[in-house]
C-alpha cells in the first residue's frame, strides 16, 4: 500500500467541491494542537506532522480546476475538543499547501485578508472543516 492509501484511509473525508463560487473546501481530521506540535522532542517529529498534512490537504485540492487567487481569506469550523487558539496548525498547514498547489503567491498579509476560527458542535466530533474564500 502507498503511503498516501494509508492517509486516506486514516483521515481523508471527500471535498466540497464548489471553487466555481469563489470557495474551495477541505476536510480533515487528527490536527495536532499547537501545543502538541511545538512540544514535539525533535524537529523531525514536527516535519513528519507537516508533510503528512500537506499530502491530504494537497490530495484534496487536486479535485478542483487549479486558480491562482490575489486575495482570500481562510475560515476553520470543527468540533474538536482543542481550545480554538491551538487549531491554528489546521490554518498553518493549510495555507502552506494552498501556496504550494499554486493557489495564492504568498501567504503573507497581502494575499491572507482574514482568518476565522469558530466551534461548531454540529458538525462531526473531531472533525475540521478548511474554507478557502476568493475575495
Amino acid at each position: 500500500m502507498k503511503k498516501s492509501d494509508s492517509l486516506k484511509s486514516q483521515n481523508w473525508i471527500p471535498t466540497s467541491q464548489t471553487a466555481a463560487d469563489g470557495t474551495i473546501q477541505i476536510r480533515l481530521t487528527d490536527i495536532p494542537s499547537l501545543n502538541q506540535f511545538y512540544a514535539s522532542k525533535h524537529w523531525s517529529i514536527r516535519k513528519k506532522h507537516k508533510d503528512t498534512f500537506a499530502l491530504l490537504i494537497l490530495e484534496q485540492l487536486q479535485h478542483y480546476p487549479k486558480q491562482t487567487w490575489e486575495q482570500m481569506e481562510v475560515k476553520v469550523t470543527s468540533n474538536l475538543r482543542l481550545d480554538l487558539d491551538n487549531q491554528i496548525m489546521a490554518v498553518k498547514f493549510a495555507l502552506d499547501s494552498f501556496k504550494a498547489w499554486g493557489g495564492i503567491p504568498d501567504d503573507s498579509p497581502k494575499y491572507v485578508r482574514a482568518m476565522h476560527i469558530t466551534h461548531d458542535p454540529t458538525i462531526t466530533k473531531g472533525e475540521i472543516i478548511i474554507t478557502f474564500i476568493k475575495v
